[in-house]
């Protein structure tokens, strides 16, 4: 079996064939709630060209995002190792296709493999690490150069130049008015560097847009780097 997501295709050999007859690919629709905070994952998501989005909840209806997983991770993966109800909700935020696999399996095979717990807590930690910036981010970072950040991120992940989200929905993921988003969106597409396709954004100019994201940015980005470093499988 081909793996897109680099997290699994760094699995040794020993562990591919311990979890692979648990392994269940799945197709995500644009939305689908995943894991909602307080739950115990009875399943993590490794994404092949699905983007999953973390969300904590302020309130009774604010949210947040604090952090995206694409090809390079998994989702839920710290709460199943530690069998302790997760603290964000979890959705698709870019619909599309994951491999999932019972927690209950991942548990048992860390526990039984040094080599897989290692790689889990890497995992893990390069996503905590990027849980950490996005707080940094929003305390510290404008609208406009958040949302330079947030575009590039997921052309990363998806491969595309066409962001397939509304301006309703990056408002509700960063936590802000759409208004908001609509002013910081219009200045993006004022100097040229995204329009819109049937409500959806696309990047026209993809380097002038990097030098408009914040630092975060190019800090998101070495992770996903040093994540992809892990695609080769251990011996």
């Amino acid at each position: 079996m081909f793996f897109r997501n680099h997290l699994l295709r760094a699995l040794s050999a020993d562990d591919a064939s311990a979890l692979r007859w648990s392994m269940r690919e799945v197709v995500l629709p644009t939305g689908q709630m995943i894991c909602r905070r307080g739950d115990m994952v009875e399943a993590v998501y490794f994404p092949s060209t699905a983007v999953l989005s973390m969300v904590a909840v302020i309130g009774d209806e604010r949210t947040v995002e604090t952090a995206t997983v694409g090809f390079e991770g998994a989702a839920g993966l710290l709460a199943a190792l530690g069998e302790e109800p997760i603290s964000s909700d979890i959705f698709a935020q870019i619909g599309g296709a994951a491999i999932s696999v019972p927690a209950n399996v991942l548990r048992r095979r860390a526990f039984e493999s040094p080599t897989f717990m290692q790689l889990a807590l890497r995992s893990a930690q390069a996503n905590y690490a990027q849980c950490e910036q996005s707080v940094a981010c929003m305390a510290v970072h404008g609208v406009r150069a958040r949302l330079a950040r947030w575009l590039l991120v997921t052309d990363d992940r998806i491969g595309s130049d066409i962001v397939p989200l509304t301006q309703a929905h990056l408002a509700l993921m960063m936590g802000v008015q759409r208004t908001t988003i609509s002013a910081a969106a219009g200045e993006l597409k004022a100097a040229g560097l995204v329009g819109y396709i049937r409500g959806q954004i696309q990047i026209v100019d993809r380097a002038g847009l990097e030098r408009q994201a914040c630092e975060c940015y190019q800090a998101n980005h070495a992770a996903l780097t040093r994540l992809a470093g892990l695609s080769q499988p251990a011996q």
